[in-house]
């Protein structure tokens, strides 16, 4: 036995309404990625620029690094710290020169 319902106007509006809502949720939510986080994240890219050596110093402390050779070789070790002041010239500012940012993240007592 198969009971079949019918909606009323007011309750086929309502679902239509739920529906179209949804839905224009889920496209805003693809606009504001293409149209705002896109450019956004593009502009966050780093860009290549020229950098003049402004000073070079290396202060007598010995610092302990972390290093890698390799996916299987990692270590700690003592080495002397070496400063390297740069001039970006795309940004016209001085900057403490690091060879990547995972050696900033793994030795934070080298930019000091």
């Amino acid at each position: 036995m198969r009971v079949s319902y019918e909606y009323s106007e007011a309750e086929d509006k309502s679902i239509r309404l739920g529906l179209f809502l949804i839905v224009c949720g889920i496209l805003s939510l693809f606009i504001l990625g293409f149209c705002w986080l896109s450019p956004t994240l593009q502009s966050m890219q780093s860009k290549p620029a020229n950098c003049t050596v402004v000073s070079v110093l290396r202060p007598e402390e010995m610092f302990e690094c972390v290093f890698t050779c390799g996916a299987d070789c990692k270590g700690t070790s003592l080495y002397p710290c070496l400063q390297i002041f740069v001039n970006n010239s795309e940004s016209n500012s001085v900057a403490l020169l690091h060879f990547d940012e995972q050696q900033l993240v793994l030795n934070p007592k080298v930019n000091d």
